[in-house]
């Protein structure tokens, strides 16, 4: 019986995986634009020309799909095959196995979650992918306190009719097979919540930090900038032309250079710190402000990205080493400033003191602050006509805005997949365990038959079982997802970025996202169900022979 079972799981084993090798082929064809168009913005200088299957992701593949199908039936197979031979007539006795073991399961999930909270405060914190295991411990958990959850909500419900509430109703006394599903559909659900809200938290973020950071009216650079980064300089004489311009208020001149801070690389920058109005450019999460304008300013102090920070464990009083032409120094940390431009860290110095460490060379950017009521698309076009011929970039405050949150939708354009992929688990889970359901309860669908319950009613039970798993997943998913969110926001991100994202709650996405999920749900129990309601009052008599 062992090895039947395990031979006939291994079979859909290898249909999945030989199915699900060319749809994640052709997922990756139909987002490598965007994948592309990403990594070109931030990272390379070409892109990518084209798709390369490695034989090894191929027999990684094989080993998930293969693997993974075997392991996971391995336990209920050996349990079917110690069964009593009697046992497998009742298919019940394993509902009322789970029920029984329900709150045993309840309390393992929550020994798993206290334990892995419990491990990450003791002795994770220092591992950078102690997050993952935690993200692990919650995905654990949540199946097992998915039997009691359904037995608990579904005895609330109150059935007065043969149709949909009974439906929900009948959930709670089928936990053998009801419970799988539900469980399955609410991690499916928890992944897409999950990233639902840390993308959306992300971006609320940004824009925050784009408000707060983004004040000139017009950016001047190279046209090169975006390849040749720091080595891409603008004309001195253009520059001194640029801030006598009519209209132009002020300029903030930046350099932006490499340099080595303790064994890494950094972006250090050098800016008009003193610059009238600037303070807030500086979006500072420790130090005082005045204060840290007024010391780097004066050349005595220079202030932190917060990714530096977390990497490095620096704090502000503490001293930044640096490695310049003229050998290594020292300079105390006046403040440390959200960052979201460079994870791998920067600095800022003022410019002067930039200069007198690194040595002179050409700036790479120029911000220009209008005088009030001056156009900036008008400003622009008079820096075009007067230099014709100079390779220079502008964008306004607007355009560069919109670009940033252009690329930032770029980057997670690739979560959309997942989303999908959430919406056709719930399908696919929905559609299978009603009918397996029905093919189990074909006696007591013949029954209801028998005693003058018609096709319409059964229709609806149906429609009710799958509507319910899918808000049960729903309910399960919800607090599951936001758990993760706050695993992904708090502890990945921080310990593989050091950015900080505030948490929100897109409670408009979240709810289309659950309509759609409840309108998947119901396309998804059609077919069992009018398969179920078509069942003949005379399959009872033939299952009683």
């Amino acid at each position: 019986v062992l090895a039947i079972v395990l031979a006939e799981v291994g079979l859909f084993g290898v249909l999945g995986t030989a199915l699900g090798i060319p749809i994640g082929y052709w997922a990756a064809a139909a987002n490598v634009e965007a994948v592309s168009e990403t990594l070109s913005n931030l990272y390379l200088l070409e892109g990518i020309g084209s798709l390369r299957l490695e034989p090894s992701v191929l027999a990684l593949a094989v080993a998930v799909g293969l693997g993974g199908a075997v392991a996971g039936a391995f336990l209920p197979a050996l349990e079917l095959s110690r069964r009593d031979t009697r046992t497998l007539l009742a298919p019940f006795s394993l509902h009322e196995r789970v029920g029984k073991a329900a709150r045993r399961l309840l309390a393992a999930g929550g020994a798993i979650l206290a334990g892995t909270g419990l491990w990450y405060a003791v002795l994770g914190r220092e591992w950078r992918p102690a997050g993952f295991v935690v993200a692990l411990g919650l995905l654990i958990a949540l199946p097992l306190m998915t039997p009691w959850l359904l037995r608990a909500v579904s005895g609330l419900v109150r059935a007065r009719g043969f149709g949909l509430a009974y439906g929900v109703k009948a959930l709670g006394v089928k936990l053998g097979t009801t419970s799988f599903a539900v469980a399955a559909l609410g991690i499916a659900v928890t992944m897409l919540v999950g990233i639902t809200i840390m993308v959306g938290s992300f971006r609320r973020t940004l824009e925050a930090w784009i408000d707060s950071t983004i004040r000139a009216d017009v950016y001047v650079t190279t046209e090169s900038w975006r390849r040749a980064r720091e080595t891409a300089v603008l004309d001195p004489a253009i520059v001194d032309a640029l801030v006598a311009l009519p209209g132009v208020r002020s300029a903030d001149r930046l350099r932006r250079t490499r340099a080595h801070s303790g064994g890494r690389s950094i972006a250090l920058v050098g800016r008009d710190v003193a610059m009238p109005g600037g303070e807030g450019r500086f979006p500072l999460i420790e130090g005082d402000r005045a204060d840290a304008i007024r010391r780097v300013a004066a050349g005595e102090a220079a202030m932190i990205g917060e990714p530096l920070a977390r990497k490095a464990g620096l704090r502000v009083g503490d001293r930044l080493p640096l490695t310049a032409p003229g050998g290594d120094f020292e300079i105390p940390i006046a403040g440390i400033y959200l960052d979201y431009a460079e994870e791998h860290g920067s600095a800022v110095l003022d410019l002067a003191a930039l200069e007198s460490r690194f040595g002179p060379a050409g700036l790479t950017n120029v911000d220009l602050y209008l005088e009030p009521g001056a156009d900036p698309e008008r400003v622009m076009d008079r820096i075009r006509e007067r230099f014709p011929e100079a390779p220079l970039e502008l964008l306004s405050n607007r355009r560069l805005r919109e670009e940033i949150l252009a690329i930032f939708d770029q980057t997670f354009a690739v979560t959309r997949l997942l989303q999908g992929m959430a919406l056709l688990i719930a399908v696919a889970g929905i559609t299978l365990t009603l009918l397996v359901l029905a093919r189990e309860r074909v006696s007591e669908l013949a029954l209801y038959r028998a005693l003058g319950a018609g096709r319409r009613r059964i229709l609806r039970v149906f429609l009710g079982e799958g509507v319910g798993m899918a808000g049960l997943g729903i309910l399960l998913g919800i607090p599951g997802g936001a758990a993760l969110a706050l695993v992904l926001i708090r502890l990945v991100n921080r310990a593989y970025f050091g950015w900080t994202i505030v948490p929100s709650w897109p409670a408009a996405t979240l709810a289309v996202q659950a309509a759609a999920l409840l309108a998947a749900a119901a396309a998804a129990s059609l077919y069992p169900a009018i398969r179920a309601s078509r069942t003949p009052a005379t399959e009872l008599r033939r299952d009683d022979l």
